[in-house]
């Protein structure tokens, strides 16, 4: 079975449009791309559109890369400014992650900065000390976590995942990482595959291991996949188990063509969900810390 993720996010999208429009909240995002890169300006333009379709104002503004980080410092500063959201690469090395830094958590909608990430792989889940409100979690781990829940693969019980295993290839800071921490959270053990090799983490942990594509492949119940590179080997069908849940969140697919003969679902893109995750995220964040304020 084949799912297209859109019909999912619509779901969610449509539930935060009703909170908005219920309360008549203004919400105000600010929108910077500083790339040619054309996945991320598709990216840009449907978000853009997407978060209009839903009510919230979303300005996106193209700028010069090096003129990006005082962008991010005014837009800190600006109070009618709600939240902040980045289209990267920008300069595809470590900078990036400086410039995901630079956004103040309080309008971080992408949860990529570090006060929201130390609190994922901390297992805090309430977004402050004295808060009753809920922390952020990124945009496209969480996108991929709801649509498996949808499906039916979290089963809503302290540990959904127990007793599962899992296997991820790409373990950036940004989806990777976060993704295996917030699976193994939930109970799973996850094998993250990456160019420095294999680590398996448990309960938010990474441990060394030697296992090899083949092994981790065989004993997974769910793949998920975001290798943006065509010199990926592609994952075919006999390299998975019968019923396998396969998921590809990369701009490029990382599956072979006869996949479909062996997984019991796959999910070839998650665009939409990511999406509607940050239309999720800029509610919450807008709750969270501007609600109250502009009553």
């Amino acid at each position: 079975m084949i799912i297209d993720p859109a019909t999912i996010a619509q779901k969610y999208i449509n539930e935060v449009c009703k909170e908005i429009t219920r309360k008549e909240l203004n919400i105000n995002i600010l929108g910077l791309i500083a790339t040619k890169d054309k996945p991320s300006i598709s990216y840009a333009k449907a978000t853009q559109k997407r978060f209009a379709d839903a009510g919230i104002n979303y300005d996106l503004q193209r700028i010069e890369r090096l003129d990006l980080e005082k962008a991010i410092d005014e837009a800190n500063k600006n109070p009618t400014i709600h939240g902040i959201f980045i289209y990267f690469p920008v300069f595809n090395n470590q900078q990036d992650d400086y410039l995901r830094n630079q956004v103040d958590y309080h309008k971080d909608i992408e949860a990529g900065s570090l006060y929201w990430t130390r609190k994922l792989y901390t297992n805090d889940r309430l977004a402050g000390r004295d808060s009753i409100h809920k922390a952020l979690l990124p945009c496209t781990p969480l996108a991929v976590v709801k649509l498996l829940t949808e499906i039916g693969r979290y089963d809503g019980h302290h540990k959904p995942l127990e007793h599962k295993k899992v296997t991820i290839f790409n373990r950036s800071e940004v989806i990777g990482r976060p993704l295996a921490v917030m699976m193994s959270n939930d109970g799973a053990e996850v094998y993250s595959f990456d160019v420095n090799g294999p680590l398996l983490f448990e309960n938010a942990r990474a441990y060394e291991t030697k296992i090899t594509r083949a092994e981790a492949l065989k004993e997974s119940q769910i793949v998920i996949t975001g290798v943006p590179n065509s010199d990926f080997t592609l994952i075919k069908s006999e390299e998975i188990s019968d019923g396998t849940i396969c998921v590809n969140f990369s701009s490029l697919n990382n599956f072979a063509d006869d996949i479909t003969t062996k997984a019991d679902t796959f999910v070839p893109r998650i665009g939409p969900m990511t999406v509607a995750m940050c239309m999720r995220n800029t509610l919450r964040i807008y709750q969270n810390y501007q609600e109250q304020t502009n009553v």
